[in-house]
């Protein structure tokens, strides 16, 4: 049996999703961890696997209808987000016409959020939540025609019923996975711009987030096992960690595989300063170049240094906002004034922090809050900044309370797919949608059209690959401005 683990072209007029959180359109691609993962488990099951991500390759329909013509895959699997449902479905209509017999599997954060809007036939499968062991037990059960009834977290049709089986546990020791096995991928296509070493993979150390925010789309992984979660418990499950020595192994295969940096896509890397320390010891001696996600208030002086000397060159932090009101109101639950600590201390060892803005996520947002937050911002002298309007993505709280509140925009009153850097569907009596979408476009343009900008960029230039990256990003980011 032959599955197929697909990320298909996007059609005309659509832009290329972000597959890691699912949230945003790309200005650059990442290599998805939750597809390589539950291939990787295939694979050792016996398997025979099949991993592409078209879009990453910039790989046109036409091609993409060549390809399958020739293929022939027994099941297509995709990883779907929010954002790109409407791609996927695309392309299995595309699959059906030229494989009629051909079977799909669905995981990721929207079909676990809405399965029947996968399942228009009998010939397709959702699997909520965490896909790894849900997948196999799923191929298992087809392979062995066995009844599907009592496959734990999936969702099928049967005739004219859709059935939703019960839910799938967490797995509780993420650490039976195995490493996903990069060579399953073609990484040419990948690259982190802030890092200038390729070829480039991402990892994954941990699952789930200790925070409250009410706005928060974790890495989809992370949140489609929450959203499943969240339908039968009404809270978030525990996180879990890889140990330590797990995450150094997995490290050294990258490293063994000729891999030169790593995006690490943990919602929150650092959880305290013995295990990220244990961590930089263990992968010190690699030479790679390397980026993740922290909260400020969890960088200190020792784990700053740590991560410098094993390799971290850029760390991204969720700042928000600098109203301390807001950021109690959406349950960041951190100070102000650990934003600039942070910054310093990065800073100080010569990490480039990278910094998210986000506009609107409560009605105590005004124009005067954004406006001041623009330019706290501006005074930190970060190189990257990212922003966006908060988007009350299904499953979030702050969707909950917009529903119910009345702050979606669109006509469904429900939320509808948009590109949340610079466009809203959110809408505040004293705070209209129209504004929000100015002040985003307007962040953009004044910090990355910055002369000091443009000219530490050229200035930064490593190679003629590392101008292309430069290029291709800066259009990216020129075209979301205006």
């Amino acid at each position: 049996m032959k599955i197929s683990f697909i990320i298909p072209p996007t059609g005309k007029g659509e832009k290329g999703v972000e597959r890691i959180f699912g949230c945003n359109y790309s200005l650059y691609y990442l290599p998805s961890i939750a597809m390589l993962g539950t291939a990787t488990l295939l694979k050792e099951k016996g398997f025979e696997v099949f991993v592409k991500d078209f879009q990453a390759e910039d790989r046109s329909i036409n091609y993409f209808k060549k390809f399958i013509e020739k293929d022939y895959s027994d099941f297509y699997v995709f990883f779907t987000v929010f954002l790109s449902e409407k791609t996927d479905l695309n392309a299995r209509e595309i699959i059906r016409e030229i494989n009629p017999k051909t079977k799909f599997i669905f995981s990721g954060t929207q079909p676990t959020w809405n399965p029947k809007n996968f399942l228009d036939r009998e010939d397709s499968f959702v699997v909520r939540g965490e896909p790894e062991i849900t997948t196999l037990n799923l191929l298992n059960a087809v392979k062995e025609k066995k009844e599907l009834k009592k496959i734990k977290g999936i969702s099928f049709r049967k005739a004219k019923r859709i059935i939703h089986n019960h839910s799938a546990q967490p797995i509780k020791d993420i650490s039976v996975l195995p490493i996903p096995d990069r060579s399953l991928l073609n990484h040419k296509p990948y690259f982190n711009p802030k890092l200038s070493k390729l070829p480039h993979t991402t990892a994954l150390t941990s699952r789930g987030c200790f925070g409250r925010c009410t706005f928060c789309v974790p890495n989809a992984l992370s949140f489609a096992r929450e959203l499943e979660y969240k339908k039968k418990f009404k809270q978030k499950p525990a996180h879990l960690l890889y140990p330590v020595e797990r995450v150094i192994k997995e490290f050294r295969d990258i490293t063994g595989k000729g891999f030169k940096s790593i995006t690490v896509v943990d919602d929150e890397f650092i959880w305290g300063e013995k295990r990220t320390i244990e961590i930089c010891n263990g992968i010190k001696d690699l030479g790679l170049e390397w980026y993740c996600y922290a909260r400020a208030d969890m960088i200190t002086e020792k784990i700053a240094k740590a991560m410098a000397g094993a390799g971290c060159k850029c760390i991204n932090l969720g700042i928000e906002s600098f109203n301390q009101k807001i950021l109690d109101a959406i349950k960041k639950d951190i100070k102000v004034e650990s934003h600039y600590k942070a910054i310093e201390i990065l800073k100080k060892y010569g990490i480039e922090p990278e910094i998210n803005i986000l506009f609107g996520a409560t009605p105590l947002e005004t124009r005067d809050s954004i406006e001041h937050t623009l330019r706290e911002a501006e005074k930190l002298n970060v190189n990257y900044a990212l922003y966006s309007i908060a988007s009350p993505f299904p499953g979030t709280e702050f969707y909950f309370q917009a529903k119910r509140k009345g702050w979606i925009a669109t006509k469904s009153r429900d939320y509808e797919p948009i590109d949340p850097a610079v466009q809203a569907i959110i809408s505040y009596p004293h705070l209209s949608r129209k504004e929000l979408e100015y002040f985003a476009r307007k962040a953009y343009r004044n910090h990355y059209l910055k002369p000091k900008f443009i000219a530490k960029q050229l200035f930064d230039l490593r190679s003629l690959s590392d101008l292309k990256i430069r290029l291709v990003v800066g259009a990216r980011l020129l075209k979301r401005s205006f």
